[in-house]
């Protein structure tokens, strides 16, 4: 696995705050009750949520180092698919994106685990020219993928909402609005000076419309 993507709690106003674990790194995140020890991504409100995520051999993984909380990792895309993990424990995960919890207060606080898919090297052949190399190259063979595809098949003069994505996809609106944080962030769009409801559903729209990313066309008039 050639990364992976750790996020903190959505706020309310504020950009969630990511740490990027390279493959064969290992980033942690969480709080302690002495307020002194270092955090790749600190997580306030919750002093023994406490994990470390590392990216190896095709999996990533993730190590509890809570006191006394076991932590509680469900697939976003497929809700019944969940682990718990003990305090102490180092458990492999293979899900495209997760949220972890701690499994006796899961509403409380929660980061998301995304895995990024490696890089796919072009290959040597004919492009079309509204291909920008320097665009990120993305897999069409991800759930973003699929979400972006449906959110690229605009039917009417606005785009489609997170519930008519998730309805059509047979997924949750909130593991759509999570692949779609993950594409902002992926494809580097640069939050509007003004943030108006669904600005990210439109940006990645324009994105598209602007960079011609390979597949997106084609894969939104066959899902």
């Amino acid at each position: 696995m050639s990364a992976v993507t750790v996020q903190g709690p959505v706020e309310r106003g504020r950009s969630p705050r990511w740490v990027e674990v390279p493959g064969g790194g290992t980033r942690t995140f969480g709080t302690c009750a002495c307020g002194a020890c270092p955090w790749d991504l600190p997580i306030d409100g919750e002093p023994d949520f406490r994990g470390a995520v590392a990216a190896e051999g095709g999996v990533w993984w993730i190590t509890n180092l809570s006191d006394h909380e076991p932590l509680f990792v469900a697939d976003v895309d497929h809700p019944g698919e969940a682990t718990a993990v003990r305090p102490g424990g180092r458990v492999p995960f293979g899900f495209d994106m997760a949220i972890v919890t701690p499994a006796r207060r899961p509403g409380r606080v929660s980061v998301t685990v995304f895995a990024a898919v490696s890089e796919v090297t072009p290959p040597v052949v004919r492009r079309c020219p509204a291909i920008r190399p320097e665009v990120p190259q993305l897999d069409p063979e991800a759930r973003y993928f699929a979400v972006l595809a449906a959110l690229c098949e605009r039917r009417g003069p606005v785009a489609p909402t997170s519930a008519d994505i998730a309805a059509r996809l047979r997924m949750s609106a909130r593991a759509v609005d999570a692949h779609i944080d993950y594409l902002v962030r992926k494809l580097e769009i640069p939050e509007p000076a003004i943030r108006r409801t669904g600005w990210k559903r439109m940006a990645l729209i324009e994105h598209v419309r602007t960079h011609g990313l390979a597949g997106v066309g084609q894969l939104a008039r066959t899902a």
